[in-house]
């Protein structure tokens, strides 16, 4: 029982019903980077996408279109790593939030490399094949099942190598730990709550296999990585 992962339940995170001032916003987005950056949530993006950078045409910046890009993080963290193998890359960090890309912003100023845009990712208004690779970082979750799968369409049909999702494995002891750690290390009511509900809300691997074949993808893979972390990877 304990190790079999919970029905998932899935509730609205403070987050995202924005209503919460932006100064506590900030806040809690800074312990989302702290999360990111001491359980994994950068490594597995990294990794995966780090495979497609071989197939970049020569000549021209590989871009990467980033969906619910929240604070940032994640092109961030990519574009760092990126530049450490000498690959040019190009950024499109979307999403819909005002009060995310207002931090987003903040937090971009010194790299043109990544360009912000506000738009909903269910319907991104890029042509086909308009990035080599989209990437979806710890966000999947916040979606009900119905628009994670629209979500899945929409970075596949805008990607001309594959897709990238990292997300959260739903998980009994994940949530265990991660309601701990939040008690422990902040006092941030958004985090506090967000945090443990994000990992009820988050899918397992074979729902997100399930997905991925109602979205159309053909060449997909679910990779799990420590700790409870997967990667969903499509290859075109």
């Amino acid at each position: 029982m304990l190790f079999s992962p919970p029905k998932r339940d899935f509730k609205a995170e403070l987050l995202d019903l924005d209503e919460a001032p932006f100064e506590e916003v900030r806040k809690s987005l800074k312990d989302v980077r702290r999360v990111n950056r001491y359980l994994s949530g950068y490594r597995v993006l990294l990794e995966q996408v780090g495979e497609f950078f071989s197939r970049q045409e020569k000549g021209r910046p590989f871009t990467v279109i980033d969906l619910a890009t929240g604070s940032a993080d994640q092109p961030l963290a990519l574009l760092k790593y990126a530049q450490s193998l000498g690959v040019d890359m190009r950024i499109t960090a979307v999403d819909i939030n005002g009060k995310m890309l207002a931090y987003a912003s903040e937090e971009t100023a010194r790299h043109p490399e990544i360009k912000l845009v506000q738009a909903d990712i269910l319907s991104l208004p890029f042509a086909d094949n308009s990035f080599d690779v989209a990437i979806n970082s710890l966000s999947l979750h916040h979606f009900s099942r119905e628009n994670a799968i629209g979500i899945l369409r929409s970075a596949l049909r805008v990607s001309r190598m594959g897709v990238v999702i990292n997300d959260l494995h739903r998980s009994r002891v994940a949530y265990a730990a991660i309601l701990l750690l939040t008690r422990l290390f902040t006092q941030n009511r958004l985090t506090r709550y967000d945090a443990p509900v994000s990992v009820m809300n988050a899918f397992t691997p074979g729902e997100m296999l399930e997905m991925a074949e109602e979205a159309g993808w053909k060449n997909f893979q679910v990779y799990r990585r420590f700790p409870y972390r997967l990667a969903l990877v499509s290859r075109k």
